[in-house]
């Protein structure tokens, strides 16, 4: 698997629903991309973390909108506790509602999106990627000699954007 796009038609095959229901979950699981252009970008994302951290951002706990319709009837009320229950939604919801009308668990996805990228043969931890990882001065609250990152293919602007000078 390589893109956004073809995760998203693999969840609708295994959930049903559309495509568009499904993209920000892949989107964001691959927006390691926009700083790591080669399979190291799977080390944000790709592991038991990140399914935690793509159900925290993407769930939603539907129970608690079904209370707020009752108790309130959208009257003027409702937007500040939907607003509240947006930000507890954090903690709690687990979910998104695909346009088939079923409740899909975000976990389900993400572990779908990175069983895809593994062959199916396992979920990496993010001790899995960090502990192949040399540990480096500039990584270390640049203590000791720096020797800066190597930046020689990435464009001017962004190189300069990351300058600890």
């Amino acid at each position: 698997m390589s893109k956004s796009d073809i995760h998203s038609s693999s969840s609708v095959a295994r959930f049903g629903g559309k495509s568009t229901d499904y993209i920000e979950i892949h989107e964001m699981i691959d927006s390691s991309k926009a700083f790591c252009a080669d399979n190291r970008h799977r080390s944000l994302f790709h592991h038991s973390a990140g399914i935690y951290y793509m159900q925290k951002m993407f769930g939603i706990d539907f129970d608690e909108i079904e209370k707020l319709k009752k108790k309130y009837n959208l009257d003027d009320e409702f937007e500040a506790d939907l607003l509240l229950l947006l930000k507890m939604n954090r903690l709690k919801g687990v979910h998104i509602l695909n346009s088939d009308g079923k409740k899909i668990h975000v976990r389900d996805i993400a572990e779908q999106h990175i069983l895809e990228d593994f062959r199916g043969k396992f979920i990496p931890t993010f001790n899995d990627y960090i502990n192949n990882m040399q540990l480096q001065n500039w990584m270390n609250n640049a203590l000791g000699p720096i020797q800066k990152p190597n930046h020689q293919d990435k464009p001017k602007e962004f190189i300069a954007a990351l300058r600890i000078d």
